[in-house]
């Protein structure tokens, strides 16, 4: 049976060595690049796979090697990562495609969680389905306000400019993304911005 491939790339040494380790581990066939030009270049990507991506590296970042992947029309589903998993950096990874975003240091279950996505999402069969749908009937049984809430959040709004558009006090704000996470499964703004992509909430 051929090993499903993953791709990571990233400018720092010690997340790529211990990646490709916990990939191979998984049973995965891993390819590490450097930075996102050597990812580009190489003859490899043209073998089918999904690519963890860091979002924040020199000369070609991670949004870019995003939108050069978008021109060449490439199916590669991508996780991305980053030190950083605020809004800022979130959204405009989500707005290009990536199915999921981690923030490092990650754990293993969220490794593999991310990675079923991105491979459901290759396969193109059922399982992917499902988990949009799934992704839509969660977000289709928010409260009115709360779906305002996260439909803000999927257009890059911080809690204050939320507070601010809305009209409403931030301590309000805080309660509905608490309610949002609880009746979505989740505990961070970044799967919050995952479910939101996958059910197909876009920016205001």
């Amino acid at each position: 049976m051929t090993k499903r491939r993953v791709y990571v790339v990233d400018d720092e040494e010690p997340i790529r060595r211990s990646s490709r380790l916990m990939l191979s581990v998984l049973g995965y066939d891993v390819a590490a690049f450097e930075t996102g030009s050597a990812f580009l270049d190489s003859p490899a990507v043209l073998e089918p796979g999904c690519i963890l991506l860091d979002i924040r590296m020199p000369h070609v970042d991670g949004l870019q090697v995003q939108q050069e992947l978008n021109r060449r029309g490439a199916p590669h589903p991508v996780v991305m990562m980053s030190g950083h998993g605020d809004i800022g950096v979130a959204v405009p990874a989500f707005e290009n495609g990536a199915v999921a975003f981690l923030e490092k240091p990650f754990s293993r279950a969220a490794l593999v969680g991310a990675l079923e996505v991105a491979f459901a999402k290759l396969e193109d069969g059922p399982a992917f389905q499902r988990y949009v749908d799934a992704a839509r009937v969660a977000i289709g049984k928010l409260r009115e306000g709360d779906a305002a809430v996260l439909h803000l959040i999927a257009g890059g709004f911080g809690k204050d400019a939320i507070a601010a558009e809305l009209g409403v006090p931030v301590d309000s704000v805080e309660v509905a993304r608490a309610r949002i996470f609880a009746a979505l499964g989740i505990d961070s703004i970044t799967d919050a911005l995952r479910l939101a992509f996958a059910g197909g909430i876009r920016a205001p």
